[in-house]
């Protein structure tokens, strides 16, 4: 006897059910909405999330994406689910008729469990025509855990993060306002917010300053019910929320810990005067943290952060570039792959993350949410490991507090009523230090030494890595090759010269112009970083980014896994030839990711940078490198967290392929990646040299670039014919049949050449630049 939908759908709810603690699936559950006699097929609660339908149907299913769509808009019954709201996201899926036929449930459980595909589409939005469907076209291809991972994506509609977004950006506009007004009142007010960021005064700072305060009092309200804290509400006298009465809440979050992130927002309320401004400015605050509240945002890690990373994804509040969210879950994903294994407690507990240029955790962040996904999925309760996670495997750096401490809010957001002893989230030292020294930040870990190389204090000369008043050293808590995953997008900062005002020589070392450092300090810290870069793949030229590769190979443990973002010119670049070797010969499983678009912005995975960026993952090889990586080559930067998931799974499936399509096949292209009914790009398998430039990327059809290569090999195969009639052609290069001779006074290079003079008996000429 066939096995009948509604059988299915109750075998997909309860195996649903079993994949995380923090969610309930229900089956064929009547009743469910208010004033309507339709059931969903398949209901799905979760933990600080908004619930989603499933509508699900056999193949063909004609007809299941329209039921989807008539689900939007519906109101469940609290009585029946016990949370009401809006049906905003519905999940149109379909089955095989393979399940149909299985004999018994238990048959049904064994392939649902197992590689049976399943097909599904995201519909999302309150009712046509302002509904999205994700993907565009055609359907997502997956297995049930797969469906459950897309789950996690679908219950944070896009509609609701705009929304949170919009009242916190109102919020830190009026409140940086309010600050503003005090700052210019009082110096004091003013000097206290310099000295907390680090930053020069401006409004950027002072919206800064109030971002940290807003987010303290979210979390705050998160904690809300624990170890005695009150929540905004209860802290108010006659209404009205003072500045003490903040302070004091805020002293008994930090006698339990969340030092990271209560230390500096507390430093800065406490330094701003009159009291009356403290007044209407807390009064601003605390509306916007109970609005975003009441929104959901503080009971879902998932859409907190993506609310701040947005914020500073749009560079509106902090003059540095940053990872967006949807490239670091790209990034976090093809680092972390799910093999199986993650239900293993011990195995997550063993894992360590470590980002030294951490900025306000995006990276981090989405590979610590990689690894909780991968072991709830597994049947795990990630919460349950938090602390350990938090005191022992996660460990970011930065030399700006303000940016530590929005990294440690987000670490701690994904579990915030989970407490814990101590962190790793560091604010390292820079600059000219207290014992007359200088200082790198996290680049003192590449000095082989020493071992005393200072932190910053956060607070009265307290690390942030402990309760109270605790100071360690940088080494002692980042030992070298510790990390199974060292993932970063380090700072571009090139190497040359600017020309700075009061420099006796007219010159700084722009790598190191930054928190104020004066020319002289930057003279001592750029020779320090030469000291440093001995032996490594470091480069003056290629700028700070080569140092950071070098730390990640430092860092990174024996079969570990290094992922960065860095600018596409450390793909061909002379100055970046060391990093390419680097990887060639110490890595494998390379995977190499690039853009291919016609402007420099939109071949960015960063925040606004401008210039063109690859993503670069790989394993330690351990003296048996690979020599061959996969390249990816996409179409366009993934518009979404939820697109860039898919994608990467997309990409984890092709990988390993022994049929897979290589730079020295014919012209026939590379393996097309497809996500859904869209082509994104094409993936294909090339020899990572480490002599020249990599020069399979940013190609939109990797069929040129294979063509490419049979023509330096002598050959013109091209599309059009067979092999055997590719007609041979001899070729050199220009250095064996001339020499390139210096441009002429004031003649710009326009890569249009003329031969100057008669060839020499050797055939040879020299070769100069000419005008246009």
């Amino acid at each position: 006897m066939p096995i009948l939908e509604q059988q299915l759908n109750g075998r997909i709810a309860t195996l649903l059910g079993r994949m995380s603690p923090h969610w309930t699936a229900l089956g064929e559950n009547k009743g469910a909405f208010q004033d309507s006699q339709r059931q969903p097929d398949i209901l799905v609660i979760q933990q600080g999330g908004q619930p989603v339908v499933i509508e699900n149907e056999y193949l063909p299913a004609h007809t299941v994406e329209g039921e989807a769509l008539q689900r939007l808009g519906e109101m469940l019954d609290a009585g029946v689910v016990g949370a009401a709201g809006r049906i905003d996201a519905a999940i149109a899926l379909r089955s095989p008729q393979e399940l149909r036929s299985c004999v018994g449930l238990d048959e049904v459980d064994e392939l649902l469990s197992g590689a049976v595909t399943l097909e599904y589409a995201l519909l999302s939005g309150e009712q046509p025509p302002d509904v999205t469907r994700f993907p565009e076209r055609g359907f997502i291809k997956g297995s049930l855990r797969d469906l459950a991972a897309f789950l996690r994506h679908a219950a944070v509609p896009q509609s609701a993060v705009e929304r949170a977004v919009s009242i916190l950006e109102h919020g830190i506009e009026d409140a940086g306002a309010i600050l503003g007004q005090a700052a210019e009142l009082r110096s004091d007010t003013k000097d206290a917010i310099v000295e907390q960021l680090k930053q020069g005064y401006g409004s950027q700072t002072l919206r800064m300053a109030a971002t940290i305060l807003i987010n303290a009092l979210v979390f705050q309200q998160n904690l809300a019910g624990q170890y005695g804290v009150r929540n905004i509400d209860q802290m108010k006298s006659n209404g009205v929320l003072t500045q003490s009465a903040v302070l004091d809440e805020w002293r008994k979050v930090l006698d339990v810990n969340y030092w990271s992130i209560f230390s500096i927002a507390s430093d800065i309320l406490r330094g701003v005067n009159p009291p009356s401004f403290a007044v209407n400015m807390l009064k601003v605050m605390a509306d916007t943290a109970v609005r975003l509240d009441a929104l959901g945002v503080s009971q879902s890690h998932d859409l907190s952060g993506t609310v701040f990373q947005k914020l500073i994804a749009d560079r509106k509040f902090l003059a540095t570039f940053y990872t967006k969210p949807q490239s670091a879950a790209l990034l976090a994903h093809l680092a972390i792959q799910d093999d199986g294994g993650w239900g293993d407690a011990d195995r997550v507990e063993n894992f360590r993350i470590g980002d030294y240029a951490c900025g306000t955790g995006t990276l981090i962040h989405a590979a610590y949410r990689r690894i909780n996904q991968l072991h709830q999925l597994a049947g795990g309760d990630p919460e349950m490991l938090h602390a350990h996670m938090m005191e022992n495997q996660l460990t970011a750096c930065d030399v700006l507090p303000s940016a530590v401490h929005l990294t440690a809010s987000m670490l701690s957001s994904s579990h915030p009523k989970q407490g814990y002893t101590q962190t790793r989230t560091i604010v390292a030292d820079y600059g000219e230090t207290d014992n007359g020294g200088v200082s790198l930040g996290s680049l003192d870990l590449l000095d082989e030494t020493t071992d005393s190389t200072p932190l910053i204090p956060m607070h009265s000369g307290t690390a942030v890595t402990g309760v109270g008043q605790e100071r360690s050293t940088l080494r002692e808590l980042c030992p070298p090759f510790s990390q199974d995953l060292v993932i970063m997008n380090p700072p571009f900062t090139s190497g040359g010269s600017d020309y700075t005002e009061g420099n006796p020589e007219g010159y700084n070392k722009k790598q190191f112009h930054g928190l104020g450092t004066d020319w002289e300090t930057q003279e001592r810290m750029f020779d320090l970083a030469r000291k440093y870069a001995k032996g490594t793949c470091a480069h003056g030229y290629a700028g700070l980014a080569s140092w950071f590769v070098a730390l990640a190979n430092r860092m990174v443990k024996k079969s570990g896994k290094i992922a960065l973002v860095l600018p596409m010119t450390a793909l061909q670049g002379s100055s970046w030839q060391k990093v390419r070797q680097s990887i060639a010969r110490n890595y494998r499983d390379v995977i190499v990711l690039t853009i291919a678009a016609a402007r420099s912005d939109d071949q960015s995975f960063s925040a606004d940078t401008g210039m063109a960026e690859t993503m670069i993952v790989c394993r330690e090889s351990s003296g048996s490198p690979g020599n061959r990586g996969l390249f990816v080559s996409l179409k366009r930067r993934p518009s979404s967290e939820m697109e860039a998931t898919e994608l990467a799974r997309a990409i984890a499936a092709i990988v390993g392929d022994p049929g897979f399509r290589k730079l020295e096949d014919g012209p026939f292209g590379g393996r097309p990646l497809f996500l859904g009914g869209e082509r994104l790009g094409e993936v294909i398998d090339a020899p990572l040299s480490q002599d020249a430039p990599w020069s399979a990327i940013g190609i939109a059809d990797f069929s040129v670039a294979q063509t490419a290569y049979q023509l330096a090999q002598g050959k013109v195969w091209l599309q059009q014919i067979q092999e055997h009639d590719a007609a041979e052609i001899p070729m050199t290069t220009v250095e064996r049949t001339g020499m390139v001779g210096a441009t002429d006074p004031g003649f710009p290079i326009l890569g249009v050449f003329s031969l100057k003079g008669q060839p020499k008996r050797d055939g040879s000429i020299i070769v100069r630049s000419c005008k246009a």
